[in-house]
């Protein structure tokens, strides 16, 4: 269960400093609301992103001179942009980045990186891990940090895999709402991946993106 506040250490405030920031409401509703999640590769695929159905963007694609620009827009649109830090050209992955980017509009950060979607819940932002199931031991490991781990939203790779994990994931972190990601070519592929299970699936072919 998320915490209604959390504890940060600021870059800003001097090390050591701890704020306390309100976390934000669950991102369950907006990822079952939305269903089918716009994933942007080239910063001109964006108006097109921002007429599909939904309320979440993710944005796999930017540097610090472009970036700050997509979150705005996608912000005027009514929508959250959610950055995949792991994919923005110029940026490292520690606090002053994450900072960077919720100064300038980002709602949540997408990573493969524990230590980096930690840094990014302390400062109140939705942090979505993606992953790899590739087999069985892959599907131990993703487990385990589903048990151990109080991320919001976990994207599996590829998403075709990511309907062998809802059963056991209701069992170990009901909170954890799963997303798929990855391979996908055609809507009725999206919507049976929703009817096995999961809230969201994130797609970046911009021909399925329907407003």
């Amino acid at each position: 269960m998320s915490r209604p506040y959390t504890a940060i250490n600021s870059p800003d405030r001097g090390h050591g400093t701890v704020a306390l920031r309100p976390r934000l409401p669950s991102i369950r509703p907006l990822l079952q609301e939305t269903g089918l999640i716009p994933a942007i590769r080239k910063p001109e695929n964006l108006d097109k992103a921002l007429a599909a159905h939904g309320k979440i963007i993710y944005l796999l694609c930017g540097e610090p001179e472009n970036i700050g620009d997509l979150m705005q827009r996608t912000l005027d649109a009514g929508k959250l942009p959610i950055v995949n830090i792991d994919l923005v050209a110029g940026l490292s992955r520690d606090i002053f980045a994450l900072h960077y980017l919720e100064r300038r509009g980002a709602k949540g950060i997408i990573s493969t990186h524990g230590e980096t979607l930690r840094q990014a819940q302390s400062l109140g932002l939705y942090v979505i891990q993606r992953t790899f199931l590739l087999d069985s031991g892959a599907m131990d490991n993703i487990c385990h940090q589903i048990k151990n781990s109080s991320v919001d939203a976990l994207e599996v790779l590829p998403a075709i895999a990511a309907p062998k994990l809802v059963d056991r994931a209701k069992t170990l972190a009901v909170d954890t709402a799963l997303v798929g990601g990855g391979l996908i070519s055609s809507l009725r592929e999206v919507e049976d991946l929703l009817a096995q299970g999961l809230l969201a699936v994130s797609v970046s072919d911009l021909q399925l993106w329907i407003p």
